[in-house]
């Protein structure tokens, strides 16, 4: 076996084949979501808000992790609190301080909610909220937004649409309602059909897959008013949202979930999910409790992510949110009024960005690949589907950039790809 520090730059590593002659990861990729439509470039080093490749390019690092990456890469001070809780003991087997530590520091922000159960990933932490809604309610279908995104359980990807639907069972589908993002009275007849059957409404604020749309304030407070009405869950899923408001993006709208999902920053660069919700709700996963939901996860709560999360939440202060959200905004302006006359728009909300051809809902893979690629070779990093997220290094002359070298990226793509074929 080789060291990873004597592989050849050169040598294309999505080739690279195991003993049985297959490429050692399907496709040459270890998650599907790094897929660009071409064999990707590989991250060697990053610091700061820039990240440097096997191709020999210096990037902007606007993906950060698929928004996790709050404070970018490798922060001095995260680090060495990751470090010293490595030293001391990767994971145990029983509980440890450092759990107390950031889910006082999450409740701090959540006023309205009482407890945290944390789990290893944003996908774990929705998979085990619809699991307590259930268990609480005796009821099992819930309601989902199209185009919203809650990890890869099946329930979650129900509403991703038939190619997401895949190995999904059709019990699982049937549970699963999608009603359209904003539609106020298809919400309200979906649950008004069925109100005893529904045990759960789930809510992204800002879903990325339906084009990064905000949903209305309007929407927001009738899944409330209607999850009150007739005993049903308001879950909201802040896996990415979080970093929107000190109090979360629900915050903003002034809007308390029962149960709310996040996860990505609070980890520090490290995996991390949690359930927090209020107390009569987190009582199912009491293991005091006579007929508790079992919960687990061997490395749920690890010494390692709750150290590094509270060194990222603690630096991730009421001022970097407004200040962040600032510069985002102000990169929104810059790049719209650049790319209007080509049919593009920039959408989102705060240090949250995505380039979408004009009035698109969901985007065409081969349009957001193009994009990827153009955004890249002017060394700007982001994710597949092209949303940008900003991290605290960043200043305005970084932001600046940004908006600059997105802007070009867009025009140029918009030179092959008329706007009204780049979207659906």
């Amino acid at each position: 076996m080789e060291n990873v520090a004597d592989i050849n730059p050169a040598e294309d590593p999505h080739l690279r084949r195991g003993p049985r002659g297959f490429p050692l990861l399907p496709g040459g990729y270890g998650r599907s979501t790094y897929y660009t439509g071409a064999p990707s470039p590989y991250a060697i080093k990053g610091e700061g808000y820039r990240v440097w490749d096997d191709r020999g390019r210096e990037l902007i690092d606007a993906n950060n992790n698929f928004t996790s990456l709050i404070h970018g890469n490798a922060h001095p001070e995260i680090a060495e609190a990751a470090t010293k809780a490595l030293t001391t003991g990767a994971s145990w087997g029983i509980p440890n301080l450092y759990e107390w530590e950031l889910a006082d520091l999450l409740l701090s922000r959540l006023p309205d909610l009482d407890q945290v159960r944390f789990t290893n990933s944003g996908t774990e932490a929705v998979m085990s909220a619809i699991r307590i809604a259930r268990a609480s309610t005796g009821r099992e279908r819930v309601i989902v937004t199209r185009g919203g995104y809650h990890g890869t359980s099946e329930v979650a990807l129900v509403p991703g649409g038939p190619s997401y639907q895949r190995g999904v069972t059709q019990g699982v589908i049937d549970d699963v309602t999608a009603v359209p993002l904003n539609d106020v009275e298809v919400l309200r007849q979906a649950v008004e059909a069925a109100p005893n059957q529904y045990a759960a409404i789930i809510l992204d604020l800002l879903p990325n897959r339906a084009g990064l749309l905000t949903i209305s304030d309007d929407f927001v407070r009738t899944a409330r008013e209607l999850a009150t009405r007739y005993g049903i869950v308001l879950i909201i899923d802040e896996v990415i949202s979080l970093r929107l408001g000190f109090n979360g993006f629900s915050g903003e709208y002034g809007v308390s979930a029962d149960l709310l999902t996040t996860g990505k920053l609070i980890g520090g660069g490290f995996p991390v999910g949690a359930v927090c919700g209020k107390a009569e709700l987190m009582a199912e996963v009491d293991p005091t409790r006579p007929g508790s939901l079992p919960h687990g996860g061997t490395f749920s709560g690890n010494p390692v992510s709750m150290a590094a999360g509270a060194v990222s939440l603690r630096l991730y202060t009421q001022e970097e949110v407004k200040r962040l959200n600032h510069l985002g905004d102000s990169a929104r302006d810059i790049v719209n009024a650049r790319i209007a006359d080509a049919g593009w728009e920039i959408r989102g909300r705060g240090s949250l960005l995505r380039a979408v051809p004009a009035g698109a809902g969901k985007v065409d893979e081969q349009t957001q690949h193009q994009l990827w690629w153009a955004s890249y070779e002017r060394g700007l990093l982001g994710s597949p589907a092209n949303l940008l997220s900003l991290s605290t290094p960043m200043d305005e002359k970084v932001v600046g950039d940004i908006a600059d070298r997105l802007a070009d990226a867009v025009l140029e793509v918009a030179k092959h790809v008329p706007a009204t074929e780049g979207g659906k």
